[in-house]
């Protein structure tokens, strides 16, 4: 006697969905597929809300410093009879910094003068040297 002729039809067709299940969801596994949470497409909300707070005022401060240090050099350029090509202008907290060369001694002080004039300098500090020839 055979052992699959005894069995009836209904069950031997259950006990090949059962097997192809299980087999199924072993294949599974062994793919390697495994549940991946979605991607979330806004930002997480800072821990620290005083922590953002200080960045943000940080950052705010940093543009109005170059905002500022570009309306002084402006300035001195449209002020005319200094060379400013070898300046640099460095603003932090109002206070601008004046650096670099200047062909000649009476540039350095205009270009000190026309900077105090400028809305929102609080104070300037003048590191001009007058260039050497050939520099």
């Amino acid at each position: 006697m055979k052992l699959h002729s005894k069995l009836k039809p209904a069950a031997a067709l259950a006990a090949i969905v059962l097997f192809a299940g299980y087999a199924g969801s072993v294949f599974a596994d062994d793919a390697g597929i495994a549940y991946v949470p979605p991607v979330q497409a806004h930002p997480a909300a800072p821990k620290d809300p005083a922590k953002a707070q200080r960045k943000a005022e940080k950052k705010a401060e940093r543009a109005a410093d170059r905002h500022l240090a570009t309306n002084v050099r402006k300035a001195i350029v449209k002020a005319g009879g200094v060379d400013a090509s070898h300046m640099t202008v460095v603003a932090k907290s109002g206070a601008i910094t004046l650096e670099g060369s200047v062909p000649e001694a009476a540039q350095i002080d205009l270009a000190q003068q026309q900077a105090q004039q400028v809305a929102g300098v609080t104070g300037v500090t003048n590191r001009l040297s007058i260039a050497t020839a050939g520099h």
